[in-house]
């Protein structure tokens, strides 16, 4: 898989960031379209919390990736290396 950025996690938060841009607006662009009823302001209220919910879940995976990440690899460093000879 080739990106635009030379980390992968600069092109993780370039896709979240445009989550936050584009999500919002494709509310207010499909409520823009519904008749004036109470079914648009919750769906605008509703999805605006989706997309803060799903945003929330990946920054704590995220979070939670990176950290057990890190802490395989010192576990993993810290081991001795004895080899065992049959």
């Amino acid at each position: 898989m080739s990106t635009f950025t030379k980390y992968h996690g600069d092109f993780f938060y370039r896709a979240l960031a445009a989550i936050l841009m584009i999500g919002p607006v494709l509310l207010i662009i499909a409520a823009g379209a519904m008749p004036d009823e109470l079914r648009t302001g919750r769906l605008v209220v509703y999805g605006h919390g989706a997309i803060l919910a799903v945003v929330a879940g990946a920054m704590v995976l995220r979070a939670v990736y990176a950290r057990g990440f890190v802490n395989a690899w010192k576990i993993a460093a810290s081991e001795p290396r004895d080899s065992v000879t049959a």
